[in-house]
């Protein structure tokens, strides 16, 4: 006689919960994975309109209020983030710009403002 195993009960159970189990994870994974593009796609949106938003906040009344020795934050609270474009060891050039082309370039060394020019402003 052949003795033929046949899957008990209790085996088909572990194995369905093992699928259901790994199901799961799958649909979190995806659900994860959806929800951080989603996030990204905003988030970057969002920054690009805050940006153009910081990058428009000012005239010749905010860069006439520079004055050399101000440190990097105290310029940032007057003109905002701006974007680096240069740095070495002690020297740092930031930028500037509005919607229309006007901006301001700021050199600070060691951290502190050291020339300002600008270009456009009103």
């Amino acid at each position: 006689m052949v003795n033929q195993t046949n899957p008990t009960p209790s085996n088909n159970t572990l194995v369905r919960s093992l699928m259901n189990a790994a199901l799961s994870v799958g649909v979190m994974l995806g659900s994860g994975l959806a929800y951080g593009f989603v996030q990204t796609a905003f988030y970057s949106k969002q920054h690009e309109q805050s940006t153009r938003t910081e990058l428009s906040r000012f005239g010749r009344a905010e860069y006439e209020q520079l004055k050399p020795g101000m440190s990097l934050t105290e310029v940032r609270s007057i003109l905002y983030r701006g974007i680096e474009v240069n740095r070495s060891a002690t020297i740092a050039t930031f930028l500037w710009e509005n919607a229309d082309g006007s901006k301001i370039t700021a050199v600070f060394e060691n951290e502190k403002l050291k020339s300002k020019e600008q270009s456009g402003l009103k």
